[in-house]
């Protein structure tokens, strides 16, 4: 079936090329120092959207407006000199010679400032990764293969959810930097967490990468908080032709994707990408026992069970409100993730993605582009959830010269079949099996939870031992795979909150920005304003809004300048930039940023830089709107009022019964209080050296140092759901020490209908957090044939106080070596092998040691010119070394694949 849609979608493309090619007055042939032609190279018209790239035979064809003259057209490939030709009339005889390069010393980046400027001069550390770069990995997609660069972390929850993240702060949400293509933000909102590049652009249609590292929101605004990666996609005018890729692997690996652009027009250009990817994914199976639990845990073998990672339904004697044995905790079995996907361990994503483009004028180009993104895979955060069917759709316009722009983009997200895995888990435990269409059980037990604590009970007042009351217990508890098992899933897989463990999101992001760019003659400025507003929905299963009621609005918009300034001939660029911005649930915010770079040298490739910038975080909507009722925990979003109780050593330490005492005493040992949200902010100073010497050796040093306020962590507490402190005979009701209003005692803490909960919201920890590194680059072009390149990184969280949970979560120290290169423009190759340093993973799901991890990565590539093909194998972590990236996720594995990429131009 995907073959033919592939199929299908081929001809569809092909069918374009019955358009009249129409009479250009500029024409040319571009070529190699070896006589050699050379096809893809990008001619563009300088300053304006006029384009084109050169065909099979390397030869081009523009219409060029003369009526201002001298036109400059401007000749660019990678891994060759940029040239320009200067033309004061029109011409069929352009012949240019583009001489080969192995380091481009004029390569330009337009994230770092929002402007065109050169990489070696940009003011902060970026990172600059070309489509040919992206393509050449061996990683199962795009953003997995970005792991070999200087300063990048990336880490995966599944195959497919990659997450990217630089100087610390590691997360499957990687929240606090913003990703975003051709400048449009590819977060889902209902989550706010970027899904691998499952919204972002297609390999086939991507020009570049840039990742800003470190604060940025003097320039991007809330969240920018430890960088930015901005995918730039292939403009049609530029850019035109049929590109295919067609990859297979191990793990049932498929992978195709089309990309097909045309100018109609000198005016009008359009492109088409389509992708499916599939693949048998990883599934998370460590049964470690869980760090983060309400109650006391065991571990593997116990008699009393356990609460593990990586199962699911585990329902505790706390939870359920019943004593068995004084002092101890019993729990039920539970089921592994992959029963309860129901051995569904496919994972996959497709995106359609039409655009069309219309030159208003040479200088002023006007685009609308829509995207329907979507597929399945494993998420991790407070849960795992098994993200199924899940879809985005999002529609861009965007009017812009070279001198500004007006974009506007609307992003909404449905989450489908989407369901939690701690939810699905419990609810089969905790449900009348009545309602799912089974027999009752026996004893009049209302849930399977109910029968296994009774059957336990029972057994130990015949006089067995706990490991033998265990057993018996167990005896009582759906099999996997058995028919109770597979209609308790069924009926809660598929039932929306409260019932069952549905998350049915539908939730939008609308944003509106402008930039203008000012060329005044005292300095370059730029100002910039931005709005946007959320609406989000989950018919009460995620957020506090209710069954068919409206979208919680929620809106947040900023206004921004910078000024820059060169003195000294060029040698020396100042610049100045500062972003305000309101919110409607905290006060407005000014960060700014000031830099400076200093250039020297005959090719000015020497370049030091250093910067002083402020960013800062917003708590994101699910911090702010939350209301997710997990069993052991009811987590609530904190914009109001903020809330005031206990410390859970209240209930878990030492005695229960002594400590409340001590709080009727007048205690305050135990307090607790989380005031409301605020912006989290950092600051961070940085300084670095970049340089290109004689065109082959390239050197790259960048030191920071950060620190971090009003830092957002979670922690549960003993509290009441309206914000108060629980008085001593709430405590006392809700854990069962008293009786409550019906006259029984039992523990309440797990009631959805008691007052008085375990609650875990976000806060601002007052504890300032500390954070440094070091990061060094180097690469030398030898020849062709072989280049080497290798990286180092150091990062360090400074000391904080015993149980403090900063979400660190990076590596100490890390390093990359890896060689490529080409023989006779016809095979290539890419080896890179990663190593990093173990460190102890903290999320709210739970908190447990990564191992060192050390992969080896590689490609071998082969082009076959007349058939306008390159065949390529490769493959990740090539020697198998299982690892686990993401604590509670899944052991990843070696994936291999083979195929072929065809490039008609």
């Amino acid at each position: 079936m995907k073959k033919r849609i592939l199929l299908g979608i081929v001809m569809l493309c092909c069918s374009f090329f019955a358009f009249p090619v129409l009479a250009q007055n500029v024409k040319g042939k571009v070529m190699a120092s070896d006589n050699s032609t050379l096809p893809g190279v990008s001619v563009i018209v300088q300053g304006s959207f006029v384009g084109t790239s050169t065909n099979g035979d390397g030869a081009f064809a523009l219409n060029v407006n003369f009526d201002k003259v001298p036109v400059v057209l401007e000749f660019s490939m990678l891994g060759f000199q940029t040239q320009k030709v200067t033309l004061t009339k029109p011409t069929t005889d352009v012949k240019v010679v583009l001489k080969e390069t192995s380091v481009n010393i004029d390569e330009l980046v337009v994230s770092a400032s929002r402007v065109e400027e050169r990489i070696l001069e940009a003011p902060v550390t970026v990172t600059k990764v070309s489509s040919n770069q992206l393509l050449a990995g061996g990683g199962p997609e795009m953003f997995s293969n970005l792991s070999r660069y200087q300063g990048i972390d990336v880490n995966s929850s599944s195959m497919l959810l990659t997450t990217i993240s630089t100087r610390g702060f590691n997360s499957p949400k990687s929240e606090r930097m913003i990703q975003l293509a051709d400048y449009v933000d590819t977060q889902v909102p209902s989550l706010n967490l970027n899904a691998g590049n499952m919204l972002g652009v297609a390999e086939l249609d991507v020009s570049s990468v840039e990742i800003i590292h470190g604060p940025a929101s003097a320039l991007y605004g809330a969240n920018a908080f430890n960088g930015v990666l901005l995918t730039n996609s292939k403009d049609p005018f530029y850019t035109e032709g049929l590109s295919l890729k067609l990859r297979g692997g191990n793990r049932a690996l498929f992978d195709g994707q089309i990309r097909y652009a045309k100018k109609l027009t000198d005016k009008l250009a359009f492109k088409i990408n389509a992708s499916y990817f599939s693949a048998d994914d990883w599934m998370a199976n460590d049964q470690s026992a869980k760090r983060i639990t309400s109650a006391k845990n065991y571990g593997p073998g116990s008699a009393f069970g356990y609460d593990a990672l990586n199962t699911y339904g585990e329902i505790s004697t706390t939870q359920a409100g019943v004593s068995i044995i004084p002092g101890e905790v019993i729990y039920t079995p539970g089921w592994s993730e992959t029963a309860l996907i129901a051995n569904d361990n496919r994972t996959l994503s497709y995106r359609i993605n039409p655009s069309i483009s219309y030159l208003v004028t040479d200088k002023i180009k006007a685009t609308l582009d829509y995207k329907r993104a979507g597929g399945t895979t494993t998420y991790q955060s407070t849960s795992r959830y098994r993200f199924k069917n899940l879809s985005v759709d999002q529609f861009r316009a965007e009017l812009k010269s070279d001198k500004w722009f007006l974009r506007a983009f609307r992003t909404e997200d449905n989450g489908g079949d989407t369901y939690d895995l701690s939810f699905l888990g419990a609810r089969m435990a905790t449900l009348n099996p009545t309602a799912a269409g089974l027999p009752a059980l026996p004893g009049g037990a209302t849930s399977y939870t109910a029968l296994f604590f009774g059957t336990y009970g029972a057994a130990l007042q015949q006089g067995a031992t706990p490991a033998q009351a265990y057993a018996a217990a167990s005896a009582t508890w759906p099999k996997e795979g058995s028919t109770a098992f597979n209609a308790l899933r069924k009926y809660n897989a598929e039932l929306n909150q409260p019932a069952g463990s549905r998350l049915p999101v539908n939730s939008v992001m609308t944003d509106v920005s402008g930039q203008y760019q000012f060329g005044f003659k005292f300095a370059d400025v730029i100002v910039g304003g931005a709005y946007r507003a959320f609406g989000l929905a989950s018919q009460g299963a995620v957020f506090e809004d209710t069954p068919g009621g409206d979208r919680i609005q929620n809106y947040e918009y900023g206004v921004y300048s910078q000024v820059a300034k060169t003195f000294f001939n060029d040698a020396l660029k100042l610049q100045v930039a500062g972003r305000l911005d309101d919110f409607q649930n905290f006060d407005s915010k000014f960060s700014p940023r000031a830099s400076a770079v200093y250039t020297f040298g005959e090719k000015r490739q020497h370049n030091f830089r250093s910067s002083y910038g402020v960013a800062f975080r917003s708590p994101t909507q699910i911090d702010q709107y939350i209301r997710l009722d997990i069993g052991s925990a009811l987590l609530l979003g904190n914009v109001r009022n903020g809330f005031n109780g206990y410390n859970t050593t209240l209930l878990t330490q030492g005695s229960p019964a002594a400590n409340i005492a001590a709080v009727a005493g007048g205690s305050t040992a135990f307090n607790y209080s989380a005031p409301r949200l605020d912006l989290e902010q950092v600051a961070t100073f940085e300084v670095g050296y970049k340089t290109i010497i004689k065109d082959k050796l390239t050197f790259d040093i960048t030191y920071f140092r950060s620190n971090y306020d009003n830092f957002i962590g979670a922690q549960p507490f003993v509290g009441n759901t309206d914000g108060s402190r629980p008085t001593v005979p709430q405590i006392l009701v809700a854990t069962g020490a008293a009786p409550g209003t019906d006259g029984q005692t039992r523990n309440r803490l797990n009631d959805p209908t008691s007052p008085t909960r375990i609650i875990q919201v976000w806060f601002n920890n007052q504890q300032e957090v500390t954070t440094q590194g070091v990061s060094v680059g180097l690469g030398y072009a030898y020849r062709k044939e072989l280049n080497f390149n290798a990286n180092y990184s150091y990062n360090k969280i400074g000391d904080l106080p015993t149980g403090f949970l900063a979400f660190f979560n990076t590596p100490e120290n890390k390093f990359n070596v890896g060689i490529d290169g080409e023989f006779k423009k016809r095979l290539g190759y890419n080896v890179n092998y990663r190593w990093q340093q173990g460190f102890v993973y903290e999320f709210p799901f739970d908190v447990g040691p990564i191992d060192n991890i050390g992969t080896l990565d590689a490609s071998l590539s082969y082009k076959i010119p007349k058939a306008k093909s390159t065949i390529q194998i490769g493959g990740s972590n090539l020697t198998n070394a299982y690892n686990t990236q993401i604590w509670g996720g899944p052991q990843l594995g070696r994936m291999i694949f083979a195929g072929i990429l065809v490039d008609i131009k």
